[in-house]
């Protein structure tokens, strides 16, 4: 059975999508001991159909020691938003996860890319998940495996 390790997510932003992601400053304690005193890591993380995407892992100290929040960044990230379609006001979930079996204990890092669709009259549309509070939304994964076509509205992707 899977348990989760950690996880933070983040609306994304144009800059996010345009060049490296920005993650949230609460990442940092749980990286920060897999680091090893560098300012960055190269990690391999899966999505939900099992394809692995190469990410570089950042931290960015200014010369006043502050940090500033780490970063995705790299070709990897690159790919995964070419790949897929990513744009702004998609969310980003990052992840780790460990399963415990008969080999012993597997960790590994799980990434997704979520947006919320909303229908015409700005509502969001059919039921799929449920919040806290008990609203319905629909979530659609954004990174697909290459087989399945992207949807498609009047010629633009979804």
């Amino acid at each position: 059975m899977a348990q989760r390790i950690f996880a933070v997510s983040k609306i994304l932003g144009e800059y996010d999508v345009r060049d490296k992601v920005a993650l949230p400053a609460e990442i940092r304690e749980h990286m920060q001991p897999m680091m090893n005193g560098k300012k960055s890591m190269e990690l391999e993380a899966i999505d939900r159909w099992g394809r692995r995407w190469p990410l570089k892992y950042c931290l960015y100290a200014l010369p006043t020691g502050k940090f500033k929040n780490p970063v995705f960044s790299g070709a990897g990230w690159r790919q995964i938003v070419d790949d897929n379609g990513v744009r702004s006001g998609d969310e980003l979930i990052f992840s780790r996860d460990q399963v415990v079996g008969a080999d012993g204990v597997l960790e590994y890092y799980k990434i997704q890319v979520k947006r919320q669709n909303k229908t015409f009259s700005s509502k969001i549309a059919a039921v799929h998940d449920s919040g806290a509070d008990g609203e319905s939304f629909y979530e659609e994964e954004v990174i697909k495996p290459k087989s399945q076509p992207r949807m498609t509205f009047q010629g633009y992707a979804m």
